[in-house]
């Protein structure tokens, strides 16, 4: 009975991810619907449209990662002066696992600009079963590790500028999870900053100001401030005080109770250096400040541990955020899936949406 119970529990993220994922083809067409219907409309109406399309499905993904975990989130610092400011951002964060999409979500839910939210991600995703084409229609910028292209992202980049569209662009620095668990990663970060001569950092890697750079080189003046968040996550370390692997989006759904821990640094753009070289200084100085406030979090000093200095403040989310996505989404599935005609609508559009979307991907310059 015991290890029916414990298998019953390993297999807990199983119900919200089989969820998430068939919203995909109901996300989709709803997404092409608004898509066909506003062609003829100003620009502003289509991306209106799909940035209320955007919030609402990724609600419903909150919906299971807040309500279905019962996870409590905890924020410090600038958290609360900042909380409810519709301004354009940039927010960058250490990167752990796919928890970090989430939490970019969290905290731009909070200032009302979840819609607005644009990511500069791998360029593997671009494949992912609808998922991908539908983040390059929402203006997601795809690029490829190691091999990255300043003139494509500039040309996406400068576009969303002219336009004026609002935005919160989600940017991973360090290019790559931070994996305590794998000696090698932890090796090249010490080797690198060898190499520029300073003390290695312990629980981040190298940021790499690509990305950044480009979004600040030409966004300084449609983008008002940057949010520097490090994240932390509950039970990541064990008593010995070795740090563990960060939960991952399946690993997090079977906890009960996890906690989020999030210190947020709200930077005016105008703070931020302008020449290249200055700036990677800035950035540098920005992960190094990181890496302090996560060597408090795993301290084994029971006064420090399992949190970072200053205040907290417990950060709502209401049912009243998440469950009208959680019951639209469902509500369409379930409509879906009442007759044989509408079932097989919806595996055609699942199949054809699939490969289709592959195909126009392939086709598609990255940065």
């Amino acid at each position: 009975m015991l290890s029916i119970i414990v298998h019953a529990q390993s297999l807990r993220w199983l119900f919200p991810a089989a969820a998430m994922l068939s919203a995909a083809p109901i996300h989709i067409t709803a997404w092409a619907a608004a898509r066909f219907l506003t062609l003829p409309l100003p620009r502003r109406v289509y991306r209106a449209v799909d940035d209320a399309l955007y919030s609402t499905y990724q609600r419903y993904v909150l919906f299971f990662m807040h309500c279905y975990t019962g996870a409590q989130i905890y924020t410090y610092d600038d958290a609360e002066e900042s909380q409810d400011s519709k301004e354009n951002a940039v927010f960058i964060c250490n990167h752990q696992s796919t928890m970090d999409w989430v939490v970019a979500n969290i905290v731009a839910l909070q200032h009302q600009n979840l819609g607005h939210v644009r990511y500069v991600i791998k360029d593997g995703l671009k494949y992912f079963p609808l998922y991908g084409f539908y983040f390059k229609q929402h203006d997601c910028i795809f690029v490829r590790r190691g091999q990255f292209s300043k003139t494509s992202m500039e040309k996406q980049v400068k576009r969303m500028a002219e336009r004026n569209e609002p935005v919160w662009m989600v940017i991973f620095p360090e290019g790559t999870r931070f994996n305590p668990s794998n000696p090698q990663m932890i090796q090249r970060s010490r080797m690198l900053a060898e190499k520029k001569g300073v003390s290695p950092t312990e629980h981040v890697l190298p940021p790499k100001l690509g990305a950044l750079q480009v979004c600040l080189e030409h966004m300084r003046d449609h983008v008002t401030v940057i949010y520097d968040v490090t994240i932390a996550f509950s039970d990541t370390v064990n008593d010995s005080g070795v740090r563990l692997e960060a939960p991952g989006m399946p690993e997090f759904l079977m906890q009960s109770s996890p906690e989020i821990h999030l210190n947020i640094e709200k930077i005016n753009i105008a703070e931020v250096p302008v020449d290249g070289e200055k700036m990677q200084n800035w950035l540098d100085q920005q992960f190094r400040k990181k890496d302090r406030l996560l060597s408090h979090f795993y301290s084994t000093d029971k006064d420090k541990a399992g949190r970072f200095p200053g205040e907290r403040s417990r950060l709502p989310i209401t049912l009243s955020q998440t469950l009208p996505a959680a019951l639209f989404y469902n509500g369409f599935l379930v409509l879906m899936m009442t007759t044989p005609a509408t079932r097989s609508l919806y595996w055609k559009i699942s199949l054809f949406g699939t490969v289709l979307g592959c195909v126009w991907m392939s086709f598609r310059s990255q940065a």
